[in-house]
């Protein structure tokens, strides 16, 4: 009975450094394609809302932003292309990876029909 109470002391002795050293460093938003706005070039700034009652935030595209459309990775030109065209853009879902440090968007990734 001791030894088993030491060896679970032990592990949770280990086990606590750990978790004192995390930090967030990525956002991710769910966000309706119709609250998104998209910049003319990838070097703009990414607009979205979160809420209908939430302010508009606004984000910087780089050209290491990843664009993913049905779960592979287009071009900046083609995902524009698609979220401009696509109907129903109030039940889209649209999920926005934001590096908060940077103040970048890391991904940009949509599923549409």
């Amino acid at each position: 009975m001791i030894r088993k109470f030491t060896m679970m002391a032990a592990m949770l002795l280990i086990a606590l450094p750990a978790t004192a050293d995390f930090q967030t460093v990525s956002r991710a938003y769910e966000v309706a394609l119709s609250d998104l706005t998209v910049p003319l070039s990838q070097n703009g700034q990414l607009l979205f809302k979160q809420c209908d009652v939430c302010d508009t935030e606004s984000v910087r595209l780089t050209p290491d932003t990843q664009f993913v459309v049905n779960g592979r990775n287009v071009r900046f030109d083609r995902f524009r292309t698609i979220a401009n065209e696509t109907s129903e853009a109030d039940s889209i879902p649209v999920t926005v990876l934001h590096n908060l440090e940077s103040g970048t968007v890391v991904r940009l990734s949509l599923t549409v029909k």
